[in-house]
């Protein structure tokens, strides 16, 4: 059987998502399925095609009833971290479906660079060698993440950020568009750095710094 997948969320984000997916499939010819998506209210119009199959609550019976064999959480994270997003992951990982980690084609990956399970690597993405990137991390259109760095899970680095050699990310923080964070840096546990500042000393947990040089 196909590897049948559901986006769990049906916002802005599930757009590049699943035009992703779309995209892998295409330029590769892999053998999966976009199943559907999930809204909170069930009440979402289709996305590029793709149908809205129910709730977010009702993920367990979609999956016997529609055959699901993975899920991707295709819910964006603005500021202060990704609590949502971290929940929707256990949810989907709760009814027994394997997390799906998606490459655009366009991103250059080193061969030496871990992906987690669930992560997805969109458009123009670079990542150098020996980086880690954990579980359920969105690395957001044309984010550059250089050699050596630490990414935790539930990550949001967002679109044009750049992270320089061996910066560590903990679980939960986001980099805002834009952002530069120096070398050798750590952004602490569900901390925001906003978007367009430069991080020129190391972040701690749940803290929110913004400007050049980030306070």
């Amino acid at each position: 059987m196909s590897q049948r997948i559901i986006c769990i969320g049906g916002g802005g984000h599930a757009v590049v998502v699943i035009d992703t997916l779309r995209t892998i499939a295409e330029s590769s010819g892999a053998d999966f399925e976009i199943a559907g998506f999930t809204d909170p209210t069930y009440s979402a119009q289709p996305i590029l095609g793709v149908p809205c199959i129910g709730t977010d609550a009702a993920l367990s019976r979609l999956v016997h009833a529609m055959r699901l064999t993975h899920f991707m959480v295709a819910v964006g994270s603005i500021s202060g971290g990704s609590v949502l997003r971290a929940r929707l992951f256990a949810a989907g990982e709760a009814a027994g479906l394997e997390p799906f980690t998606a490459i655009h084609p366009s991103a250059l990956v080193a061969g030496s660079a871990l992906i987690g399970g669930g992560s997805v690597i969109m458009a123009g993405v670079v990542v150098q060698p020996r980086t880690k990137i954990g579980r359920n991390v969105i690395v957001n259109t044309r984010a550059s993440i250089d050699h050596d760095c630490l990414i935790g899970d539930h990550v949001h680095v967002a679109p044009g950020a750049v992270l320089s050699g061996g910066v560590s990310l903990e679980n939960g923080c986001h980099v805002g568009a834009g952002a530069v964070v120096l070398q050798s840096l750590r952004v602490g546990q569900g901390a925001t750095v906003a978007g367009g500042a430069t991080v020129v000393r190391s972040v701690g947990a749940g803290a929110t710094v913004m400007g050049t040089p980030a306070r």
